[in-house]
């Protein structure tokens, strides 16, 4: 394949915790679950085996979900295209679907069964496809967590090449599938998806991606050209692998619709706004056999607050439960630790000083749900965000000046910035002089001189970047449009 990833690194970190969901085109993360009947589904079996699988997240105290669960769509399309042989599924079955309800909010089979936990009815009654109950009997909502499950109802379907999309309540689901890709049938082709990008300072990144064998060949090979701005950085042939249980690199060894993710080199002296592209090329060192296939996944480089004022306190607010998760705020040179601690607390400050011209990341550990705000001395909001993962990181940057006067002598007006998400208007409480809404790409999609409401309502969903232009000050942060 001669794959043309553009991979524009948003955020890196902070920005990958305030997707809502997983994005469409990523790789549905495998599971086995034992449903309610005592039956085991593996979800790569079923794609393995060239069906598309539909999977259901809801909570039974959902009116939503249970409005979607009423309308009969899911037990159509499983009775009609279901596994043959399946419980329930016709005789005359098409045999390329797979249906699967997950009751994701850890509620017992009893409340499914419409009794308790505030639920809308008799989940179990008249169903035909498998359910899961996820209370920790058999199941745990762990599967909820790796899908990053933020709200009722979640349907996603996954194609046989393991990629998945948030197709929605629709009404006819079978009509869905055609989208997905024909199953492997060239000998040697390789696909390539956006992991994610390991941050090792506020101006390098270590990008990781995702290989997925979609050829017939064993793949034991692809090349990989990384550059900055259209400028070539490195290449790297890809012939071996990390192995945690060796403790050694081991030969690439890919079995059709493998996949294996693959840590890259760091690229340095980035600054924000840098375009880093990928390309992966020449699987088992000849040339992709069908580059049809080839998935483009676009990120923007954004390392971070860049401008936070150093000479005073932060203040630190980390939302959780006391001894569940922990947070530590580090000078990323010498990974000196200024403050650390557990969730639920409010106005923290650095007990070390920060310093101008440094790098600092927040890390946090055992985190699921957590959030996080950060603001300096002059109260910009210089961190700000939701932890999803199991241990995540976000950095800010300090100025790059000595500053020799106090802070009651800075002239920084306090900008505020609400709601989020916004759906028609945008309000911003401070003095300014205009500001400049950007997208993901980069592009500038709104400029406004000083108004306290903007009209967004012309804004697609989705996220963005707010910059506020104040004399020589700039204030910037992360705002989501949700209609």
């Amino acid at each position: 394949m001669n794959k043309n990833l553009l991979i524009t690194l948003i955020s890196l970190f902070s920005f990958q915790s305030l997707f809502a969901q997983l994005p469409n085109g990523s790789i549905a993360p495998d599971f086995v679950l034992t449903d309610i009947n005592g039956m085991s589904h593996r979800l790569y079996d079923y794609t393995d085996a060239g069906k598309t699988v539909f999977i259901d997240f809801s909570a039974v105290w959902c009116p939503p979900c249970w409005s979607y669960h009423q309308t009969g769509a899911l037990e159509d399309l499983y009775m009609n295209h279901g596994p043959s042989g399946y419980p329930n599924v016709s005789a005359t079955t098409t045999n390329d679907v797979m249906v699967i309800f997950i009751e994701g909010d850890g509620s017992s089979e009893t409340c499914i069964g419409g009794s308790g936990c505030g639920t809308q009815g008799d989940w179990i009654s008249g169903t035909q496809f498998p359910i899961i109950c996820t209370d920790g009997t058999v199941n745990t909502t762990s599967v909820v967590n790796d899908y990053q499950i933020s709200y009722w109802p979640t349907v996603y379907q996954v194609c046989p090449d393991r990629t998945l999309t948030e197709c929605g309540t629709s009404a006819s689901p079978y009509s869905l599938v055609t989208s997905c890709l024909a199953p492997p049938s060239q000998n040697d082709d390789a696909r390539s998806f956006m992991d994610n990008s390991a941050s090792s300072g506020c101006s390098s990144v270590t990008p990781e991606i995702t290989i997925q064998n979609y050829g017939l060949n064993i793949l034991t090979e692809v090349k990989i050209d990384v550059s900055v701005n259209g400028v070539f950085q490195y290449s790297s042939i890809i012939n071996e692998i990390w192995s945690n249980s060796a403790n050694a690199y081991v030969p690439l060894s890919l079995n059709t619709l493998d996949i294996q993710s693959i840590q890259l080199d760091p690229i340095t002296s980035l600054i924000n706004g840098d375009l880093i592209a990928i390309d992966v090329s020449l699987p088992n060192g000849v040339i992709d056999t069908d580059p049809s296939n080839n998935q483009v996944i676009s990120f923007i480089v954004d390392l971070g607050f860049d401008n936070a004022y150093w000479d005073g306190d932060l203040s630190i607010t980390i939302s959780g439960a006391t001894n569940v998760n922990s947070w530590y705020l580090k000078k990323v040179s010498n990974n000196l630790i200024l403050a650390s601690g557990w969730g639920g607390v409010t106005g923290v400050v650095n007990s070390l000083p920060l310093e101008f011209n440094e790098c600092y990341t927040l890390q946090s550990i055992n985190a699921g749900g957590e959030s996080y705000t950060i603001t300096d001395g002059t109260g910009q909001i210089i961190l700000q965000g939701t932890v999803s993962g199991v241990e995540e990181f976000d950095n800010f940057t300090t100025g790059n000046e000595n500053w020799t006067v106090g802070i009651a002598d800075q002239e920084i007006s306090s900008i505020s910035v609400y709601p989020s998400p916004a759906k028609d208007k945008l309000y911003v409480a401070g003095e300014y002089d205009y500001l400049r809404i950007i997208d993901l790409l980069g592009k500038e999609v709104l400029y406004s001189k000083y108004l306290e409401s903007i009209d967004v309502s012309s804004l697609d969903n989705g996220l963005y970047l707010l910059e506020i232009i104040s004399f020589d000050n700039r204030y910037s942060q992360k705002i989501q449009i949700e209609k």
